[in-house]
């Protein structure tokens, strides 16, 4: 592929078309409609008859959600049959007995198909004997008992921090027997309760480090489960999938007795959802991130929520959250961090990053300015993050990377007689990730060549050894961020960004940015080597046979240091002449 200069239309998904779609548009969609893998998993779990063999626990990579719970016990309790299932205790006396329920007001009959809790503790998973200031005895079910012969949700978070909850209720899942047991050792049971039959299937629901912990405290019950992922995001193929995903939107909205969503403000939602994947072919299926969309949204909507509405409430969220994007730069407006937008420099460049501050919502995209000096020396490619250990491990092997591009190109037949510098400056945090690699290779060329770097586009993107340029993340902050600053520095119609080609399918801009690069005041390339980056940066090829070129010049220059290295010095010599 070779440079290419992106459209307005190519920086935002294709949304024309939306509204015209979903005109006649009036299905609900639930959960498990759009998670077949979940879907396919609980009929293994729940099948129409079953069998001794059948599994009784799923492991269930999800959010530990009360939204996600409640969602999932609506879509497992439609597939499971009428639950008649459970047992009555009749005490007399001192002397216990148990027996089928006759009916639901038994003191132990199965209440519901399916049930859940995010929170539990002994009493409300496995119930309770209570003996009253009268001297009667009175058993107390819980949840176990509850939804005996149907399905049970439990988060595992709370599982996992009281292992010893955690492996009573696998026994008596497996054993299919419920035995009384007393919380305190000291104290038996003051009576004998006959055990309960117990039928009851476990869908366990964690995020993936609480899965990951569970592996580790018990990897034979993990290596039995059944698995299944509730996936983040849908993958658009077709318009069909995009009917789909709106449907969704209508299911959720009602059921969260949100008022119905007009179908203006689809174009919008599935703007703010690319935005969220950062990707133009998936669409957020996560409950909780929709919620707070049509939540937000439908404060502010009349009758329904529309694209007005919509737009309104993300204007007011950024807005309510922007103390710190404002801070950050207001810094660079005033001068107090330097970013050149406007001049040719040699040995500086303008990269492309983004901050991330623990408890703060979102990753704020701010332009850094890498500075590269050359010095007569033996090879040596000083990092100086590194040296001051301000610099983690994935950027140390980006910068590595770019010594071996570097190594590999110049110094086949003899050592390189020269050592750079390279540094970010005004960065007093820790930096890490290589998407500066290619901004770092770009200026340290520059450095060598002597020749000046349009401070007008800024970069981002990795390196490999060849020089062949890879994706990153969050392509669009990063752009946003170096737009702010060139918008209040004068935009010239000259600015710009480089990203890698492989990253043209993450982006979607914001309307104000989109609109610049129509007008012409703004501009996106994209490119696949670092040869096309530095033809943009410096309007000099890397490597021509015809004309100079960058490759030529420190060709050149690296023949001079070492010709005036071989040059004898030193007073003898000047004497012996």
């Amino acid at each position: 592929m070779t440079i290419k200069q992106l459209s307005w239309q190519e920086t935002q998904p294709n949304l024309e078309h939306i509204s015209s779609l979903l005109q006649d548009l009036t299905l609900e969609t639930d959960l498990l409609t759009l998670q077949p893998r979940v879907q396919s998993t609980l009929s293994l779990l729940c099948p129409e008859i079953r069998k001794p063999y059948h599994p009784k626990f799923m492991l269930l990579k999800a959010p530990e959600s009360q939204l996600v719970f409640s969602l999932l016990h609506n879509s497992i309790k439609s597939m499971l049959p009428a639950n008649d299932y459970g047992f009555a205790y009749h005490i007399y006396e001192r002397k216990v007995t148990l027996a089928p329920a006759k009916s639901k007001q038994d003191n132990f009959s199965a209440i519901d198909n399916c049930l859940f809790s995010s929170l539990v503790d002994n009493e409300n998973l496995f119930g309770c004997l209570r003996q009253p200031e009268d001297d009667t005895f009175k058993l107390q079910p819980g949840l176990v008992h509850n939804a005996n012969g149907g399905v049970l949700i439990l988060g595992l978070r709370t599982l996992l921090s009281q292992p010893a909850i955690w492996l009573r209720l696998k026994n008596m899942v497996l054993s299919s027997e419920y035995q009384w047991f007393s919380t305190d050792d000291s104290n038996p049971l003051p009576i004998t309760i006959p055990p309960m039959p117990l039928d009851l299937r476990i869908i366990l629901v964690g995020d993936r480090l609480s899965m990951a912990d569970l592996q580790d405290f018990d990897p034979e019950f993990y290596d039995s489960a059944l698995y299944a992922e509730l996936e983040n995001d849908l993958l658009v193929k077709s318009d069909e999938d995009i009917k789909k995903w709106s449907s969704y939107l209508r299911f959720l909205a009602n059921y969260q007795q949100l008022p119905p969503i007009d179908n203006t403000a689809f174009s919008e939602l599935i703007k703010e959802g690319v935005k969220y994947t950062e990707d133009q072919s998936y669409l957020p299926l996560s409950p909780d991130w929709l919620n707070t969309q049509l939540t937000n949204a439908a404060q502010i909507a009349e009758n329904a929520i529309d694209l007005v509405a919509v737009k309104n409430a993300i204007a007011q969220k950024n807005w309510r959250e922007s103390y710190l994007v404002d801070r950050f730069r207001d810094a660079i407006f005033t001068n107090q961090i330097i970013i050149n937008t406007q001049e040719q420099i040699i040995g500086q460049i303008n990269g492309l990053s983004v901050i991330e501050y623990p408890g703060y919502p979102k990753a704020i995209g701010e332009p850094t300015r890498l500075s590269c000096l050359i010095h007569f020396g033996d090879g040596e490619f000083i990092d100086i993050e590194r040296k001051n250990e301000l610099a983690g491990n994935i950027h140390s092997k980006g910068m590595m990377i770019m010594q071996s591009f570097i190594t590999a190109e110049f110094a086949i037949t003899h050592q390189l007689p020269f050592s750079a510098s390279l540094v970010f400056e005004q960065s007093y945090n820790e930096v890490d990730g290589d998407s500066a690699s290619l901004a770092g290779l770009c200026v340290l060329i520059s450095a060598l060549a002597g020749q000046p770097i349009d401070q007008q586009l800024a970069v981002t993107g990795s390196v490999d050894q060849f020089g062949r340029v890879q994706a990153i993340g969050g392509v669009n902050d990063k752009i946003a961020g170096f737009f702010a600053v060139c918008q209040h520095q004068g935009l010239t119609g000259q600015q710009g960004v480089i990203i890698p080609s492989s990253n043209q399918r993450h982006l979607c801009l914001s309307d104000e940015i989109v609109e610049a690069i129509k007008n012409g005041k703004f501009s996106i390339w994209t490119v696949d080597n670092v040869t096309q980056a530095l033809y943009l940066l410096t309007g000099i090829p890397y490597r021509d046979d015809t004309t100079i070129s960058l490759y030529k010049l420190i060709q050149t220059r690296i023949q001079l240091m070492m010709n005036q290295e071989r040059r004898p010095t030193g007073w003898f010599n000047k004497w012996r002449k």
